[in-house]
């Protein structure tokens, strides 16, 4: 006898208590359904669900982007002190110290990126909306300073360093982050005026000015690296497509003028396209560079040759520690290490737009956004032109390359991408209700902050250009309430002289210092309507109350008739109020 499930017998029982007899089956074909198809007699879930339940529920937790960003920021840096411990012992013995110079440079770099970590992901973001302003000039400041001759120094023909002594400092990655909250904080107070120009100026204007200081380094790849992070703050803020566009052919024509003017950017756009058709007739020309990398990547095969046992590190690859540190990568490690590096760039840019689409605030849906897609582009960029598929542009990998100010910057960027995603509506919600939330707040010292709801701020003055913003559509005047008591009333001359009192509007009363402020909302004109009222003679304080011009020519056209004292009558009327004639029964 064929063994039977206790919930199917209990449903069975129950079907038939209800009249409706289940049918019966032949012993064999039970045992061949509960054989064949466990998942369907015994009730488990297949493979495919059990691996998918955890996945679900892991996105549906409410601190997984906080938790996501931290981990892969954490493997990456791991990643990348690695690999430059690798690929740098031969180039620091070489030079006269010890294998571990480069390295323990770097090391020192990301622990005050790690401060600037931790000083991110405590910051708050109305004291970021402050620091926006201030942040941008003085990196324009600098941007300035490199180019002033014993002040800059200039390195593989770029004057883009300043020297400090210990180290040396790249002033455009700074004033990258910088323009990023800046121009975050400029476009996110016209998000709500739905119109192009206003999301242009004065971001706009700013990107020329940071741009520019960079291009006259020369530094085509901090450049690129800048107008990437313009163009994705007008695509996060719903820029308009076919301006978009627009604005995307005006940076191709740039680029191009730009790598025109030098001769080896030039020779840089003749090796891609050599490198893309395969033709390495001349590789120890302008090609020698990007024919080293794909040797080093193809020297690396699937499993690659082994942490530190690299042969293109031997001064066969130039900038192997900086620019085409993934060939170093894709040797040793093989191809499956660097899809692993791949994977988490990808996992970095998931978790980005995660944070940017669940943000309230119009400021932290563009800062964790233009953040996440500038860094992982960057990276595919680079990662792009070492394998031949974009021309070289001598951007660095991020967090895996050896630079210093790149290492910071980065590392302080991911801090407020943390930040934002701990500013998630579910993950506020579930900080703020934690049961360990009282635990925490003994040792304050090292528990991070709670985090504030998102309250709106008040928008940008409406421009009085009609179809732009709310003033140009407004079709009432300015309310009228009744005066206050104990207050004078003002002079009114259109009253004088009439003897009766008009309602003035109350005053508005000042808010305390430090009050929270209420949210101000703007209203889109409807053209249809505003053409409409127009036609009818509609003013801004009349609005749609107004009276054809014909007949108020026509009223104003007939006799008026004397009113009785006793009586309201509006003059013009052709018969008496109801007032009136109840007086006259």
């Amino acid at each position: 006898m064929a063994l039977q499930n206790p919930e199917r017998r209990n449903s069975e029982r129950q079907d038939s208590g209800r009249g409706n007899p289940a049918p019966r089956t032949s012993g064999a074909a039970s045992d061949g359904r509960a054989a064949g198809h466990p998942s369907d007699d015994a009730g488990g879930p297949d493979l495919l669900g059990r691996i998918a339940a955890p996945l679900a529920a892991i996105n549906r937790a409410p601190l997984t982007s906080y938790h996501v960003v931290m981990v892969v920021t954490a493997l990456l840096t791991v990643i990348g002190l690695g690999m430059v411990l690798s690929s740098s012992n031969v180039l620091a013995t070489s030079g006269g110290g010890t294998p571990f110079d480069i390295f323990l440079r770097q090391a020192m770099f990301v622990a005050i990126g790690a401060i600037g970590f931790a000083v991110a992901l405590r910051m708050r973001f109305e004291l970021l909306r402050k620091l926006a302003t201030p942040m941008l000039l003085v990196s324009i400041g600098l941007l300035v300073a490199v180019l002033i001759p014993g002040i800059g120094s200039e390195i593989n023909g770029s004057r883009g360093w300043i020297d400090l002594g210990i180290f040396s400092i790249q002033p455009a990655e700074v004033a990258k982050l910088a323009f990023i909250i800046w121009a975050s904080y400029v476009v996110a107070k016209r998000v709500r005026t739905g119109y192009w120009l206003d999301l242009l100026f004065p971001a706009v204007v700013g990107f020329l000015v940071v741009a520019g200081l960079v291009l006259a380094a020369p530094d085509l790849g901090m450049a690129t690296a800048v107008t990437i992070a313009f163009l994705c703050v007008l695509w996060f803020s719903g820029y308009p497509s076919r301006h978009f566009l627009l604005v995307i052919a005006l940076g191709v024509v740039v680029f191009a003028v730009a790598a025109m003017t030098f001769a080896y950017r030039f020779e840089r756009i003749r090796t891609y396209i050599d490198t893309l058709q395969g033709d390495f007739s001349n590789p120890q020309g302008a090609a020698y560079q990007s024919y080293q990398g794909m040797l080093s990547l193809a020297d690396g095969g699937l499993f690659g040759v082994g942490l530190g046992q690299s042969s293109a590190k031997w001064f066969y690859l130039p900038e192997a520690t900086n620019d085409f540190i993934f060939a170093i990568i894709g040797e040793e490690l093989g191809w499956f290490g660097a899809a692993v590096v791949v994977l988490l760039y990808l996992a970095l840019g998931w978790v980005g737009m995660r944070i940017a689409t669940r943000s309230v605030d119009p400021f932290r849906r563009l800062l964790a956004g233009t953040i996440t897609a500038t860094i992982v582009l960057q990276a595919f960029i680079n990662i792009g032109y070492v394998v031949g598929l974009l021309p070289v542009t001598g951007l660095q990998l991020p967090l895996i390359s050896n630079g210093g100010t790149s290492a910071v910057v980065t590392l302080t960027s991911l801090g407020l991408l943390a930040n934002c995603a701990r500013h998630e509506p579910e993950a506020i919600s579930a900080i703020l209700s934690s049961p360990q939330r009282q635990g925490r707040r003994r040792r304050r010292y090292f528990a991070l902050p709670d985090p504030r709801p998102y309250t709106p701020e008040r928008p940008v003055p409406a421009s009085a250009t009609p179809g732009r913003s709310s003033e140009g559509a407004r079709r009432y005047g300015d309310p009228v309430r009744r005066q206050q008591k104990g207050r004078p009333a003002a002079a009114d001359p259109r009253a004088a002289g009439t003897g009766r009192r008009t309602a003035q509007p109350a005053p508005v009363p000042r808010q305390p210092r430090g009050a929270q402020r209420s949210p101000a909302y703007e209203t889109m004109p409807i053209p249809g309507d505003a053409a409409r009222d127009r036609r009818r003679g509609a003013t801004a304080m009349t609005g749609r109350n107004a009276r054809p011009v014909r007949g108020r020519e026509a009223e104003r056209r007939q006799p008026r008739r004397a009113a009785d004292p006793g009586s309201r009558q509006t003059p013009g009327a052709s018969r008496p109020s109801p007032i009136h004639r109840g007086r006259e029964r």
